[in-house]
């Protein structure tokens, strides 16, 4: 057995700058893309009820400008957020006019709760919006779409919503068996307007309109600014910050996930994406339903699926990066089987790939780290009970920040090795990278890769999206 503490990971900025932290790094060095081809400037299309657009154009126009940070001692777990503006932080600007602003009418709203289910007025409700997203995509040419919620219509499908816009908090993802309660995965307002936009080719963003006025348990209002811009940005096509790279070896990472079909029948499909250290890559779907057994409820590739599957991939990811990579990282949530662990290796094989991980990252363990009459461990805490199996702590007390930033007692990451090229060490500290490039929320200690939180997102969206019922996009962009 071994402990040793990983050093939190640079995220690379504008000119090769480097730092640890994504607001420190935009407000003082400028996103990635400055001088290659980025958003000078975001068109925005608006949609949402008039006594809800009005207040979210206020505060756009308010988040132009200094937000100041809130009252607090870590002063760099929460910074003023310097307004999203063209001479600095972003170097960008938010555009629109009122033809690119579509109200619906608060009669039309409340025609929706007319409806005899729940499941009915959130269909009704997604029709509603629909039409204006198929609007603004036919006649105007904005860069994201911004649908604007209003809390009372949250409040009444979820009473017990607390946490501010569509960003999900939980500290743990749900089992690969998709064990969620029956009600929230058949009928999702959030997932399944994701879904049905995403044939009108524009990302579309969900913001409740109680961001204009944050309540106690909300974050503060230059935290909300700084999510808020980052997502807008990144849905733009812009790169708002990149992992820093190894020079000799061009890596990519895949998640591999699985999600159970909105009437929660057995059958389900696999998903994959593949990203580059600056996020970039595509979203993929198994072409055949997964079989699940009686003695193992854990769905599990056949060789010749995964084989299929990795290929595709591997093939989307050349096609868009213009390059294959010389080493892929997989990530599962569940153990490889034997078919797997062949079928993604013979993929690897078949595409001149010159080194494979393949890497289960299991979010519950009974194994726990403690610091003697200390906060939790640090982020970054890796403890090794053989070649094969580790404890990483992606979330714990942060140095940069001067505290712990988490509500919960944090858990490790299991990461459990089924064939690897590259060291464990690294490997782990790839994870670490990782969980650094969610661009819908800019405090950096996540506890999952984008891999994997990736994995998740788009199933829930998929799920919504029946095969053969039309293609799917395959920017992340468009699922987060």
């Amino acid at each position: 057995m071994k402990f040793s503490l990983l050093n939190e990971p640079n995220l690379e900025f504008a000119n090769s700058n480097t730092s640890l932290c994504p607001k420190d790094g935009i407000r003082r060095l400028t996103p990635y893309d400055m001088g290659l081809v980025r958003p000078q400037s975001v068109k925005l299309g608006v949609i949402g009820r008039s006594d809800s657009v009005d207040p979210i154009l206020e505060w756009i126009e308010k988040g132009r400008h200094f937000i100041e940070a809130k009252k607090s001692k870590q002063v760099k777990l929460f910074p003023s957020f310097m307004g999203f503006q063209t001479d600095n932080g972003f170097c960008s600007t938010i555009e629109f006019d009122d033809s690119y602003i579509r109200k619906i009418k608060n009669t039309e709203f409340d025609e929706i709760y007319k409806a005899e289910s729940e499941h009915a007025i959130i269909e009704r409700a997604v029709d509603l919006y629909l039409a204006d997203i198929k609007f603004l995509a036919k006649n105007k040419d904005p860069d994201v779409i911004l649908v604007v919620v209003p809390e009372t219509f949250i409040q009444r499908l979820n009473p017990k919503a607390k946490e501010e816009a569509e960003e999900e908090e939980a500290e743990e993802l749900p089992d690969d068996d998709g064990a969620l309660d029956e009600k929230y995965l058949e009928v999702n307002f959030r997932r399944m307007l994701k879904a049905a936009a995403m044939k009108h080719h524009i990302p579309i963003q969900i913001v409740r309109d109680r961001i204009t006025k944050p309540s106690g348990e909300m974050q503060d209002e230059a935290s909300i600014a700084w999510n808020f811009y980052t997502a807008l940005y990144y849905k733009a096509s812009g790169t708002p910050w990149g992992l820093t790279k190894n020079a000799s070896s061009i890596v990519c990472y895949a998640g591999i996930s699985f999600y159970k079909s909105r009437d929660r029948s057995t059958t389900q499909t696999s998903i994959a994406q593949i990203f580059n250290e600056l996020g970039k890559g595509v979203i993929l779907r198994g072409e055949d339903p997964v079989k699940v057994s009686k003695q193992d409820p854990i769905p599990h590739l056949t060789d010749e699926q995964a084989f299929r599957l990795l290929d595709r991939g591997l093939a989307e990811y050349k096609e868009a990066i213009d390059i294959f990579p010389q080493r892929l990282v997989v990530h599962k949530t569940s153990n490889f089987t034997d078919d797997e662990s062949a079928g993604f290796i013979a993929a690897a094989k078949k595409n001149n790939i010159a080194a494979l991980d393949l890497v289960t990252i299991h979010q519950r363990t009974q194994f726990r780290l403690f610091r003697d009459g200390r906060y939790p461990p640090l982020r970054g805490s890796l403890f090794s009970f053989d070649n094969h199996n580790y404890l990483l702590y992606t979330r714990g007390s942060v140095p940069y920040f001067e505290t712990y930033p988490g509500k919960y007692i944090p858990h490790p990451l299991q990461i459990r090795f089924f064939s690897n090229d590259e060291s464990p060490e690294i490997i782990c500290n790839e994870i670490l990278g990782l969980t650094k490039m969610n661009w819908n929320n800019t405090q950096f200690d996540r506890r999952f890769p984008i891999t994997i939180e990736c994995a998740r997102k788009v199933g829930d969206i998929l799920k919504y999206l029946p095969l053969g019922e039309q293609e799917i996009e395959l920017r992340y962009s468009f699922y987060m």
